[in-house]
């Protein structure tokens, strides 16, 4: 009976020590959980969180539109070259095909054939090269370019109008031609211009010299590496 009774007194001091220990435990995370410092860091913490998250998404934001800026102004830069190129080349094939070239062969001193072999290069080079349907190419991809710019300034951008319109823009990628390297700079050029302030895009316009500008559109240079001009 003295056993029983020695096991009993320390089973109910074990099971005291174990309620005052849990109630003590919650008392002290109870008294944590509302203190002011302990809302005020799960609140910080939170509008960290959001604060990060809301940044990333006006990054992508800006990121697409800047990209549709930089695609609309490449290719119209390559339509403006290849449509002048058609345009000269047809219009020195038509002069030179016409009897006005004989009163001119009379007042410069240069042989006749060489007119006739000119004409015949400018008709080689608009059936080989076809810079007029190059053209036509370059403008429906930036008015496809275009439209989906139209649809980003009309959706509410959220992440699923983001993933859409990314989507449509690699389906575009798709059908567009190797890219000229000093003209997706230029481009780029032009892009900057046209979203920041000019002492803002100052300090990320790259150098183009004179040089890779007149061959911009004729030579690809994709290995062409470019400085900023500050």
């Amino acid at each position: 009976m003295a056993g029983n009774e020695g096991r009993e007194d320390t089973s109910a001091t074990s099971a005291t020590s174990a309620t005052s220990a849990t109630s003590a435990t919650s008392a002290a995370t109870a008294r944590t959980s509302t203190e002011p410092g302990y809302r005020r860091a799960e609140e910080r913490h939170e509008l960290r969180s959001s604060t990060a998250s809301a940044e990333q998404a006006e990054v992508e934001r800006h990121k697409l539109q800047f990209g549709l800026r930089e695609q609309i102004a490449y290719h119209a830069i390559r339509e403006q070259a290849l449509a002048r190129l058609s345009r000269f080349l047809t219009g020195l094939q038509v002069f030179l095909g016409t009897s006005a070239i004989a009163s001119i062969s009379d007042l410069i001193p240069i042989d006749a054939v060489w007119y006739v072999i000119v004409s015949a290069l400018s008709g080689v080079i608009l059936l080989v090269l076809d810079p007029s349907g190059g053209a036509r190419d370059h403008r429906a991809l930036r008015v496809r370019y275009h439209h989906v710019l139209a649809d980003y300034e009309e959706s509410e951008c959220s992440a699923t109008d983001l993933r859409t319109l990314k989507g449509r823009l690699q389906r575009i990628f798709a059908d567009a031609p190797p890219a000229y390297r000093v003209v997706q700079a230029i481009a780029f050029n032009t892009a900057v211009n046209s979203t920041y302030p000019e002492e803002t895009a100052a300090k990320y316009r790259y150098f183009i010299g004179a040089w890779p500008r007149l061959a911009a559109n004729w030579i690809p240079m994709r290995g062409f590496k470019f400085r900023l001009e500050e």
